[in-house]
C-alpha cells in the first residue's frame, strides 16, 4: 500500500511539474443554484442534458460531493476555502444586509483579510473572470446616497461609518480579485427582463447594458409571497434578456476578449433553477408530460443512478411519490425546474463549443455542480433518492452531482466515491497551479485551509475521508466521520424543532444507508455523543452561537 501511495504522488508530483513545460490550463467552475442530485440525465435523470451527460462521459462523476447547504455558506467556502462561519457565512447566514451582524460568524459579507480562489489565481498569472450570483455581501454605497440611507433602514442602532462603506464596497466581486465582472449581487431576481423592466446586473462595478435581442415566450410561476413582478411575465410574449442565456454570452465574450495568451480562470455563477422559476414556453411544455407519473419518475432516477454506478443497488431509500396523483400546479413546477436546467445544459453546450472553436477545450479543466440540493418546492422529486432539501441538512440537502473534465488527466466515464467537499476547490486549483497558500494576506496571518486538494482523485485516486466533515444551519448540525457515520443534531425547520422539547438527534451508516432510512442513534449512544461533542468544539471555534440569540438580534434571519 505504501508503495502504491508513493507512486501515486510521484504521478501527481509529475502531471504537475509537466505544467511548467506547456501551456497552464484554463479552470472553469460552473455553480448552478439549487440543482437537484439526480437532475442531470448522467445522474439518472428525466431531463434532458445532453451537453453535460457528454462532458460527463468524457471526464468523472462524483458520488459523495458535499456542500454547506445553502447558497452564500457555499460560495464562501467555494471562495475561500474555509469552513463558511470563518468567513462570514455561519449557521446559514445569506449575504445581505437584512441578515447582518456585528459577529464575525455572521458578518454576511466575505473578510477582505482572507484571499479568494480569484486573487490567489490572480498572483501566478492567471486572468480572472465571474460571470452570475454573487450573494457574498458587498455594495456600491459608497457612490449612491440612496443605499447609504437603506443601510441606515436596515441597521437600527449601527453607525454608518467610513470604515463600514470601504468594507462594504472591498467586499464586491471585482474588489475580491475578479478583474471583470458581469452578475447580480443579490441572491435573485426575474430570469425574464424586458427593456421596460428594472435591471440590477452589473458590468465590474457600474449597470450592466443589457441586451435584448432575443424573443421569448415566457412561462413564469412563484410562489404567493413572491413579489408580483415574479409573476407578471406568465404568457408573455416579447424580446427579453433570460439569466441563463445572456450570463452565457457574457462568459463567451469575456473568453474571446483578450488574446495575451495568459491562461483564464472563469467562476460561472448560474441563478437557475432558483425561484422565480421561470423559463421559455416551449420547454415548459414539453415537460409537462414528463410529470404525468410521478412515482415512476422517481423510481427511474433511482434506477439511473444504479445503472450509472452512483447509488448502490442494495440500499433503500423512502419513496415520496407512490400514493401521489400529480396536480396540475406540481406538473408545471416540476417542468419549469426541468425547463431551467435544459437551459443551463444548452448554454453548457455552447460554452464548450467556444472552448472547442477557440482550441482551448483540452487545455481547460471544468468542474460543474450545484451550490446545494433542490429547495422545497421541488426537492422531494429532484433530490431522489436523498431525503431533505436545500438549507436542510440531510443527503438531499447538501449532496450534488458533481462533474469533472480535464483531457488526459480524468479518466473517460470515471465514478469517483471519495468524501469531496466544495471548500475542497481552492486547494485543489492551488495544487494545480503549483501556488501554495499563503501564510498570510493583506498583513495578517491566516489559518490553514479547512478545504484538502483533490489533485490525486482527478488522477483516478480514491482518497481517504476526512475525520470530520462539518455543518450547520440554523439551530442543526451535522457531522459525517470518517465517511461512514453521520451525526444530526435537530435536524429540520428551527420553527418546528425549536417548539418540540428535548434534543433532536438522528445517526446514520452512510456505507450502507446512504439515503439515511434507518436512526441508529439509540444504539450507538456512545458515538452520539463523541460527535456531538466534535460538533460542539467546531461551532465554538468558528463563532456559531444558539440559533435563538441570533433571532433575538435578527429575527429576519430565518428568511
Amino acid at each position: 500500500m505504501k508503495v502504491r501511495n508513493l507512486f501515486l504522488a510521484v504521478l501527481v508530483l509529475l502531471s504537475i511539474n509537466c505544467l511548467a513545460d506547456k501551456k497552464r490550463p484554463n479552470i472553469i467552475i460552473v455553480m448552478t443554484d439549487d440543482s437537484g442530485y439526480s437532475d442531470l440525465g448522467c445522474y439518472g435523470g428525466e431531463i434532458e442534458t445532453p451537453n453535460l451527460d457528454k462532458l460527463a462521459k468524457q471526464g468523472m462523476r462524483f458520488v459523495n460531493f458535499y456542500t454547506n447547504g445553502r447558497c452564500s455558506p457555499s460560495r464562501a467556502s467555494l471562495l475561500t476555502g474555509h469552513a463558511s462561519g470563518d468567513v462570514g457565512f455561519g449557521a446559514g447566514t445569506l449575504g445581505g444586509w437584512q441578515r447582518e451582524i456585528k459577529m464575525p460568524a455572521y458578518r454576511a459579507r466575505l473578510p477582505y483579510h482572507i484571499p479568494t480562489i480569484a486573487e490567489l489565481m490572480k498572483e501566478v498569472g492567471y486572468r480572472t473572470m465571474m460571470v452570475g450570483k454573487w450573494h457574498l455581501g458587498g455594495s456600491l454605497m459608497e457612490s449612491e446616497i440612496g443605499l447609504q440611507m437603506r443601510w441606515k433602514k436596515q441597521h437600527p442602532g449601527w453607525e454608518l461609518t467610513r470604515e463600514e462603506i470601504e468594507a462594504d464596497y472591498n467586499a464586491l466581486p471585482v474588489q475580491r480579485g475578479f478583474e471583470k465582472y458581469f452578475g447580480i449581487l443579490e441572491g435573485e431576481n426575474n430570469c425574464f427582463i424586458t427593456p421596460d423592466d428594472n435591471s440590477t446586473y452589473l458590468e465590474g462595478n457600474k449597470k450592466a447594458r443589457l441586451s435584448f435581442d432575443k424573443n421569448y415566450a415566457m412561462t413564469c410561476m412563484a410562489n404567493s409571497n413572491s413579489p408580483s413582478h415574479y409573476k407578471n411575465c406568465e404568457n408573455k410574449k416579447a424580446k427579453a434578456f433570460y439569466a441563463t442565456d445572456g450570463e452565457t454570452d457574457r462568459a463567451i465574450e469575456m473568453i474571446r476578449e483578450d488574446n495575451s495568451g495568459n491562461p483564464f480562470f472563469l467562476y460561472l455563477a448560474y441563478r437557475v433553477p432558483h425561484l422565480p422559476l421561470q423559463a421559455p414556453h416551449e420547454l415548459v411544455e414539453k415537460y409537462m408530460t414528463y410529470y404525468e407519473n410521478m412515482s415512476e419518475v422517481e423510481k427511474n432516477r433511482v434506477d439511473g443512478l444504479v445503472r450509472e454506478g452512483l447509488f448502490p443497488d442494495s440500499a433503500s431509500y423512502k419513496a415520496n411519490f407512490s400514493n401521489v396523483k400529480a396536480s396540475k400546479q406540481l406538473q408545471k413546477r416540476y417542468a419549469l425546474h426541468a425547463a431551467m436546467t435544459e437551459m443551463v445544459d444548452i448554454n453548457m453546450g455552447r460554452l464548450i463549443q467556444t472552448l472547442e472553436d477557440e482550441g482551448e477545450l483540452d487545455n481547460t479543466i471544468i468542474f460543474y455542480f450545484s451550490d446545494n440540493g433542490a429547495a422545497s418546492h421541488a426537492g422531494d422529486m429532484m433530490n431522489t433518492p436523498y431525503k431533505g432539501c436545500k438549507a436542510l441538512l440531510w443527503e438531499g440537502g447538501v449532496k450534488t452531482h458533481c462533474i469533472a473534465y480535464w483531457h488526459g488527466v480524468t479518466e473517460p466515464g470515471s465514478v469517483n466515491n471519495t468524501i469531496a467537499w466544495v471548500g475542497d476547490l481552492l486547494p485543489t486549483c492551488l495544487d494545480i497551479v503549483g501556488n501554495p497558500y499563503p501564510k498570510e494576506f493583506r498583513g495578517e496571518k491566516l489559518s490553514p485551509l479547512d478545504g484538502r486538494s483533490i489533485l490525486s482523485v482527478l488522477n483516478g485516486e480514491e482518497m481517504a475521508p476526512p475525520e470530520y466533515l462539518l455543518s450547520n444551519d440554523k439551530g442543526q448540525q451535522g457531522v459525517i466521520y470518517k465517511g461512514k457515520w453521520k451525526l444530526l443534531i435537530e435536524p429540520g425547520w428551527y420553527l418546528q424543532t425549536s417548539a418540540e422539547d428535548g434534543v433532536n438527534y438522528e445517526l446514520y451508516d452512510l456505507e450502507k444507508d446512504p439515503a439515511e432510512t434507518v436512526d441508529l442513534s439509540q444504539k450507538h449512544p456512545g458515538l452520539v455523543d463523541q460527535l456531538s461533542k466534535v460538533a460542539e468544539k467546531w461551532q465554538s471555534d468558528c463563532g456559531i452561537i444558539d440559533y435563538g440569540e441570533i433571532l433575538k438580534i435578527r429575527p429576519g434571519h430565518t428568511k
